[in-house]
């Protein structure tokens, strides 16, 4: 059995994934107990206040973890509309619109010397005219399994749901899915102590019942399509 984990929202402000931050505390200690790998899905500039291009250090951080795939997470993770939360690729309609953006996000990652293969959607949806022009970008689209399944996708798509706890775990060929975001008290499932400690004892029991590999998702995009 293959367990992933992918985790949203990182980006260089304190608390959000910043070495020395708690919740980055809780992810090395799980790699360096169970070896448990993460998927990193990380916005280009986090409401137009943190570009990664101005934080390579901090990229260079999470770079330098061999246990960390670093993906894409939108450019802005906002929008000017305020009735759609921040589903950037949703209130982008046209092709055009989702061109120039991606080519603000990708210029974002090249200048810190890093191409993301897996894309996420900043509050899951995107326009049907967005899909088209994303999956000529990334190898694989990390999507809802509730949201966006009836689209084209130009490239691989892989369907979970939100959640780090057993009540809404996703299972697929044999592969355990988990996802969950850096932080936010919106969200449940966050990496706080109660969750870290639900996630040992998850673990602990998953291993104790089954043969255990940890991947990241690109690395076993393979086994889910």
């Amino acid at each position: 059995m293959v367990i992933t984990i992918s985790i949203d929202d990182l980006h260089p402000e304190q608390g959000w994934g910043v070495e020395g931050d708690e919740c980055v505390y809780y992810l090395e200690q799980l790699n360096e107990e169970f070896g448990c790998k993460f998927t990193l899905f990380i916005p280009s500039n986090y409401h137009d206040k943190y570009p990664i291009s101005e934080n390579k250090d901090w990229i260079d951080f999470w770079k330098s973890k061999d246990w960390v795939e670093l993906s894409a997470h939108g450019h802005f993770h906002s929008c000017e509309r305020d009735d759609i939360g921040e589903c950037e690729f949703f209130e982008l309609d046209t092709e055009v619109k989702v061109e120039e953006r991606i080519k603000q996000c990708l210029k974002e990652w090249e200048s810190v010397g890093h191409k993301p293969k897996g894309w996420r959607n900043p509050g899951w949806l995107a326009h049907p005219n967005a899909v088209s022009v994303l999956g000529k970008y990334f190898d694989y689209a990390a999507l809802h399994k509730e949201h966006n399944h009836n689209l084209n996708w130009d490239c691989k798509t892989i369907f979970g749901c939100d959640g780090i706890n057993e009540d809404n775990l996703n299972i697929e060929n044999d592969i355990v899915m988990y996802q969950s975001h850096i932080a936010g008290d919106w969200n449940d499932n966050v990496w706080n102590k109660s969750n870290y400690l639900r996630m040992v004892e998850s673990l602990k029991y998953l291993i104790d019942e089954f043969n255990i590999e940890f991947k990241t998702l690109n690395e076993c995009i393979g086994e889910m399509t």
